[in-house]
């Protein structure tokens, strides 16, 4: 880019869709986008192939020359806009001021890529292989993967289970037989409620008409009394 005919205008990435971003990513395809923000494109596209250049006429890329470029002729952006490009360039490629840990993690990879390259090419191929494997640490390739928790799980409101099951509680269950025994053992008690408390206790399955009735003539005497 030899003249800058047309004013740059900050891209908001966080109102572009992320299909378009891709799209751009891996096509270079910049037709979704305005002409002014083409420009701006191509402005973090030459910040890019800067920081990717150790030296430029035996001088080093450093991030001060590359702004100090940005705001002279023929770019002649804002020292704002200028330091705005220089972020968005490394965000958007390599996804301080507002970059985040991840796009240096990148950018130093492609660094220690291009130095394994240099090194290779004098011969030296034990600091090139060095040289790819702290490229590749880097770029998170030996980390273990770890399995995501969806947010939903994790905000999920607490649920109130009821259960008479102690088997439900992680608690083993009783020997019904032997509960049985001692319900029958315990003295001086009708044959109906003895029946009651096996029913209470899950021994005998549950009959509920003849528990209505029971409480029915129960209750019922009692206010009778009353």
């Amino acid at each position: 880019m030899t003249t800058n005919l047309i004013k740059p205008s900050r891209i908001d990435f966080d109102k572009v869709d992320i299909n378009q971003i891709q799209r751009i990513l891996s096509t270079g395809t910049l037709e979704a986008l305005a002409p002014d923000e083409r420009e701006y494109y191509s402005l973090m596209e030459m910040v890019r192939g800067l920081r990717a250049r150790m030296r430029i006429n035996g001088k080093l890329v450093t991030k001060a020359g590359i702004i100090r470029l940005l705001k002279s002729e023929p770019y002649g952006l804002s020292d704002w806009m200028a330091r705005q490009v220089y972020a968005d360039s490394l965000n958007f490629f390599y996804t301080q001021d507002n970059v985040r840990p991840q796009a240096f993690a990148n950018l130093y990879a492609e660094k220690a890529e291009n130095w394994a390259n240099t090194v290779f090419l004098m011969g030296n191929v034990k600091e090139a292989k060095n040289l790819l494997k702290l490229a590749a640490e880097l770029r998170g390739c030996y980390k273990d993967q770890q399995t995501e928790i969806p947010e939903e799980l994790l905000s999920q409101k607490s649920t109130v289970i009821y259960t008479t099951s102690r088997k439900d509680l992680g608690v083993p269950e009783i020997d019904r037989k032997e509960l049985e025994e001692f319900i029958d053992a315990i003295p001086e008690i009708p044959v109906i409620v003895r029946d009651n408390i096996k029913e209470d206790a899950r021994i005998k399955a549950f009959d509920l008409k003849k528990r209505m009735l029971y409480d029915i003539k129960e209750f019922g005497e009692d206010n009778e009394g009353e």
